[in-house]
């Protein structure tokens, strides 16, 4: 069943929680665009053009947008707060509403649709030997949480997978998967999928989906007080000047 929302809402969702800076427009059902670049140094110098580009290419304009949805991390401290910074500027300045959804939950979305019952592993690399991941299922339609949004060691993250005993493969997706042996070994056994690198990039078609199913049933997020899940402490504190 699809969300009602959909079927009449214009959809602007971004998401720059990992190196890949993801966008996409949704008009109801019909996707107008679905953009993935892989940001070098940081968001903040391409995010705004690329989104101006997006609506020249659709001879649209930004005030035509009914919802700007935005990924709320965990992931990149810089990623998240450029991402949500843009997406608060321009609902403020078209006076629309903003939703921000889990970055996790809207990787997980796409696959997890496609094959219900079948449990994806989202992980986004952390640094400091962590990742953020949380493990997802699809059932009626929607995303059900296995293993909560959280830091993990990889070895910790691939523990807690392998005792859950789920007796259908688990599929693995993000950045935090290929530099840890212990979650990367994982593809090797039958009871694990890592899909080839080009399905395994991020999209913002899961947070226009979440954001619009958020909306239709709560409402917009505020606009104020609406800020990023960093997850662990110290990634909310702002670099410390030299």
């Amino acid at each position: 069943m699809t969300s009602p929302v959909l079927s009449s809402t214009r959809v602007l969702a971004i998401d720059a929680a990992t190196r890949i800076q993801a966008l996409a427009l949704l008009d109801g059902d019909q996707l107008l665009e679905n953009r993935t670049q892989r940001v070098r140094y940081n968001h903040g110098s391409a995010l705004l053009a690329n989104i101006e580009a997006l609506f020249e290419a659709q001879a649209l304009s930004l005030n035509q947008v009914d919802l700007f949805a935005v990924g709320l991390g965990p992931g990149s401290f810089t990623g998240l707060r450029v991402a949500l910074a843009s997406a608060k500027a321009l609902a403020r300045a078209h006076n629309k509403p903003i939703v921000g959804v889990s970055s996790l939950a809207a990787a997980a979305l796409p696959l997890a649709l496609s094959s219900p019952e079948r449990p994806v592993c989202v992980a986004f690399d952390a640094r400091r030997n962590e990742v953020y991941a949380a493990l997802f299922i699809a059932r009626n339609n929607a995303l059900a949480t296995l293993l909560p949004e959280n830091t993990y060691a990889p070895h910790e993250l691939a523990a807690q997978l392998s005792a859950l005993n789920l007796h259908t493969p688990i599929t693995l997706l993000g950045d935090g998967i290929a530099p840890y042996p212990a979650l990367r070994n994982l593809g090797d056994l039958s009871t694990f999928h890592i899909p080839p690198t080009f399905l395994n990039t991020p999209s913002a078609l899961g947070v226009a989906r979440l954001a619009s199913e958020h909306l239709a049933a709560h409402g917009p997020d505020d606009l104020v007080t609406l800020e990023p899940n960093y997850i662990r402490p110290t990634d909310a504190r702002l670099p410390s000047k030299p």
